[in-house]
C-alpha cells in the first residue's frame, strides 16, 4: 500500500470512528465492506447493509452469503501471513467472522454493542483467522 492509499485509509478509519455499533449497518461486516467500497469504488455493502437487524437475521444472512475463502478472491484479495497496513483480519467466531482493518499497527474493528471504533494491538487471534491483502498493494 502506498503513501496516498495509506493516507485515503487513515482518513476513512478517522471518519468512522465515532459511529456506534448497529448490526447491519455499522458492524464487521459493513465495515470490510465499506472500507473495500471505499478504496476501490465499488458497492459492495449494498448486498447486505440493513438486510439485518438482529442476531437470527444476522445468521440467516450469513448462511446465504460467500465464505471468507470465496469473498476475498473474488474481489481480488489473497491471504497472507503477516499483517501489514491495508489488509483485512477475519477472526472465526461462532456464528460468522469478526473483521479487523490494519492501519501503523493497530487493528481497528467495530465490536458488538460498542459505542465507537475500537483499536487493537496486532496479536495472533486465539480463533481461527486469516489475514487478507489486496492484489494492488503487493
Amino acid at each position: 500500500m502506498n503513501k496516498e492509499q495509506q493516507k485515503k485509509l487513515g482518513l476513512w478509519l478517522a471518519s468512522k470512528q465515532w459511529q456506534p455499533w448497529a448490526r447491519g449497518t455499522n458492524d464487521c461486516c459493513t465495515l470490510f465492506m465499506e472500507y473495500h467500497d471505499h478504496m476501490f469504488g465499488t458497492d459492495t455493502v449494498s448486498s447486505i447493509y440493513g438486510k439485518y437487524n438482529d442476531l437470527r437475521s444476522a445468521i440467516k444472512l450469513r448462511k446465504e452469503f460467500p465464505t471468507v475463502n470465496e469473498w476475498f478472491p473474488d474481489h481480488g484479495y489473497h491471504s497472507v501471513l503477516k499483517p501489514q497496513t491495508g489488509d483485512i483480519v477475519m477472526v472465526e467466531q461462532r456464528y460468522f467472522p469478526s473483521s479487523y482493518i490494519i492501519c501503523m499497527n493497530q487493528a481497528w474493528g467495530l465490536t458488538d454493542d460498542s459505542k465507537r471504533m475500537t483499536k487493537h494491538i496486532i496479536n495472533e487471534p486465539a480463533a481461527e483467522y486469516s489475514i487478507w491483502r489486496h492484489e494492488e498493494w503487493d
